[in-house]
């Protein structure tokens, strides 16, 4: 078969027209066909095209959304709204603080090992609410004359305060002299 011959029959039975027996078949067939004993011919009946009104090539489903009701303005806001609120109190509890304090106390002779394991252990009141997590060990740094003072960090939640814990860690008077931050990083 030559290509325009091919291209007619296809437009014929895209039409839906029956397709004639002379126009699909080249010269050269014709020849062949008429040394041949004559066959019956079968009538080509052009089949019927299947409903395709559910399938929709681009997905639009106009029946589906004509049936549900359409979300408002205000209603999409809303929501969008509320999932944000729920993406934003899920990424502030994970978020954690890391504070580094300075313990200075104020003699020679304080024990400063001892005074850092209370602090750690809870053992003085309000160092060791929930959500606090001390590191795990300290350095002691010397400040001058044999003096050293504690250097330590722990790290907090969003809803813990740093000063509530250096305010009771100051309220040991007769062991600390004072307490300072030394920094604050978000983790």
């Amino acid at each position: 078969y030559d290509e325009l011959s091919v291209a007619l029959s296809y437009v014929l039975l895209a039409s839906g027209a029956a397709m004639p027996a002379a126009a699909a078949l080249p010269a050269a067939a014709k020849k062949e066909k008429k040394e041949k004993a004559p066959k019956k011919e079968k009538k080509v009946e052009p089949k019927k095209e299947e409903e395709d009104d559910d399938f929709d090539v681009f997905g639009d489903d106009d029946e589906e959304e004509s049936s549900a009701p359409a979300e408002t303005r205000a209603e999409m806001l809303e929501r969008l709204k509320k999932e944000a609120n729920e993406r934003l109190s899920k990424k502030l509890a994970n978020q954690r603080t890391l504070v580094g304090i300075e313990i200075k106390p104020f003699d020679t002779e304080q024990d400063l090992k001892a005074l850092w394991t209370r602090i750690v252990s809870g053992e003085v009141e309000g160092t060791c609410p929930p959500g606090i997590k001390w590191g795990e060990m300290c350095h002691l740094v010397e400040v001058a004359f044999g003096i050293k003072k504690i250097v330590t960090n722990f790290s907090m939640g969003t809803n813990d305060s740093a000063d509530d814990i250096i305010e009771a860690i100051t309220n040991l008077e007769d062991e600390v002299q004072s307490v300072e931050m030394t920094g604050m990083n978000v983790l």
